[in-house]
């Protein structure tokens, strides 16, 4: 899978945006990843350019699609990423997958939404872990993980209750956590998720910012008006939670596509 070079140099503003913090030789972490577009614009090229050969991204999702199609080019381009074939949640179970017209659609079972045109109707059995268990498994050093995005289709929150090692080990970190989805998909227990969200990264002592993707310059003006020429603003959009922790504090242009 090849890049047009604009979507070459748009990956490297986007990672610039998205993972400001983000250093060579450092550990970043993705959660829910989508190969189903044409384009390698996966969040996993964009924390690779970051962090580099040095460094290491450990790239989570359970549809085996997305592993299929990502594991030939982290082999051909020697990337390093590690794939790990699971979804993340609270504990360690099995759960259904729900897979969607395209695999940013997927879903666990277990999620809410009232939306269901972006289904198919196949489900697949997965595993799910904690990230906690995850980073243990893979011995990787808490001192290097700085950054964790997490985009896994309303599962967010139960991933992060499964990061309670994360969050003691780890004194410096930036979190991206996509949330506030205009259905049910973006409510727990019929509260808006990033209210709950915040509430629950204060105790650990992140500072959070809600930024609705309608109102970000990056993605409503830049991606989605002039260059898919669509109309975005006083529409209905989700939001990205950024969160900072110790030394890895938000940046002013700091933004999310």
């Amino acid at each position: 899978m090849k890049e047009r070079l604009t979507v070459r140099i748009l990956n490297k503003i986007d990672a610039v945006l998205k993972f400001p913090n983000l250093r060579k030789g450092e550990i970043g972490i993705q959660v829910g990843f989508d190969l189903s577009s044409k384009n390698l614009t996966t969040d996993v090229i964009k924390m690779h350019l970051r962090v580099k050969n040095v460094g290491l991204v450990i790239a989570i999702d359970p549809d085996p699609y997305n592993h299929k199609m990502l594991k030939p080019i982290i082999e051909e381009r020697k990337l390093s990423v590690k794939l790990v074939q699971k979804a993340t949640f609270s504990k360690r179970t099995t759960d259904k997958l729900t897979l969607g017209t395209r695999a940013s659609y997927n879903k666990m079972d277990f999620i809410q939404t009232d939306n269901s045109s972006n289904y198919t109707d196949k489900k697949i059995e997965v595993e799910l872990d904690t990230l906690d268990n995850i980073v243990r498994e893979l011995k990787l050093d808490y001192s290097k993980i700085a950054h964790i995005n997490i985009t896994n289709n309303g599962a967010e929150f139960e991933t992060l209750l499964g990061m309670k090692e994360i969050f003691e080990n780890c004194k410096n970190l930036n979190l991206t956590i996509v949330s506030g989805r205009p259905d049910k998909m973006g409510e727990i227990k019929g509260k808006k998720d990033y209210n709950l969200i915040m509430e629950f990264l204060a105790d650990y002592g992140f500072k959070c910012k809600l930024l609705r993707m309608n109102e970000s310059f990056w993605w409503g003006v830049v991606i989605q008006l002039i260059i898919k020429k669509k109309w975005v603003f006083g529409q209905k959009r989700y939001g990205v939670i950024m969160a900072s922790k110790g030394n890895r504090n938000l940046k002013f242009y700091q933004s999310f596509s």
